[in-house]
């Protein structure tokens, strides 16, 4: 059999409440020509065989099983086993708009773009529709020196909102063991591109639950959101943005101090906690010498944290 044209690579780790209707909703795609590849990652409560059955009902459904080893690791495997010539990630507890790679495929054809992203809607754990809302995409394309100056404020940074040209992520590898795995790649993933084309519309439906990443715990795991920044912050130098790094870097200085005051004492003594201190001193040093610590930028970032809004219409955004 030929290629599929997209592969959907989605991880499953003790979703067996939701992953039937992630599963629905990638079949009832209006682009037909894909292949889904669920990664088991070693969930204890019956998620394995739940795939395996899901799998009998479609032959476009592959399945993988291996030991547990965190959502990074998942996506590897399915990143070396999918053979479309476009990938796109679904996490296991959300759920896609049926016109949702239909849409995304066709803006990165006609535009040329090697990625094409959506807008997210979001919901509560129980459906309903939470208020929580990023930057929103506009229908545009736009050149990779505008979408790192963007990455941070819209769904752009979210693996699952992008349909990605084989030849710039299969190389890839999500960082084992950390969380955030999508900030961490999303540089280099972008860098490995040209364009980003982007649709204005909600395809992409996002669950947001008690045991999300976002919603945990703070520990120490937590303060892989600090180390992935700094590689957004890298990114936004690397291509002129200077307000951008500047705000990255307030925004992990930020985020430490918040994470620091809910870790336990033990945590506190953690020596990962003193990397982090001395990753966030690094990229004070990279920001005053690259010149980005003027009086605008600080003031812009001060907005930023003040209200968002105000701050995308400051810099022409919204």
């Amino acid at each position: 059999m030929p290629n599929p044209t997209i592969s959907i690579v989605t991880t499953v780790y003790d979703a067996k409440d939701y992953i039937p209707r992630t599963v629905r909703s990638i079949l009832a795609q209006s682009f037909t020509d894909f292949e889904l590849l669920l990664v088991e990652d070693g969930s204890p409560n019956g998620c394995g065989e739940l795939c395996d059955e899901l799998a009998k009902t479609d032959p476009r459904i592959r399945v993988f099983h291996k030991e547990n080893g965190g959502p990074a690791s998942a996506l590897n495997v399915g990143l070396d086993n999918a053979r479309g010539d476009y990938i796109g990630f679904v996490d296991s507890d959300d759920v896609i708009d049926k016109t949702y790679y239909e849409k995304l495929y066709r803006a990165a054809k006609q535009s040329g773009a090697e990625i094409a992203a959506s807008n997210i809607l979001y919901a509560n754990a129980d459906g309903t529709p939470n208020n929580y809302k990023d930057l929103p995409l506009k229908n545009e394309v736009l050149t990779i020196d505008e979408a790192a100056h963007r990455i941070r404020m819209t769904p752009l940074v979210q693996a699952a909102t992008r349909l990605h040209r084989r030849d710039v992520i299969e190389k890839i590898h999500f960082p084992d063991g950390k969380n955030y795995e999508d900030a961490f790649t999303t540089p280099t993933i972008f860098e490995n591109s040209t364009a980003v084309a982007c649709v204005e519309e909600m395809l992409y439906h996002y669950r947001l639950h008690p045991s999300s990443i976002m919603h945990e715990k703070v520990g120490l795991k937590n303060l892989d959101e600090i180390d992935a920044n700094y590689g957004l912050l890298q990114c936004a130098l690397r291509h002129g943005k200077k307000d951008t790094a500047l705000l990255e870097y307030k925004i992990m200085k930020s985020y430490f101090k918040k994470f620091l005051k809910k870790l336990s004492p033990e945590d506190r003594n953690d020596p990962k906690v003193q990397q982090t201190i001395d990753l966030i001193r690094k990229a004070e040093t990279e920001v005053r010498q690259a010149g980005a610590d003027t009086l605008r930028n600080k003031l812009e970032a001060a907005v930023w944290f003040w209200n968002k809004t105000v701050y995308y219409h400051l810099k022409g955004w919204a």
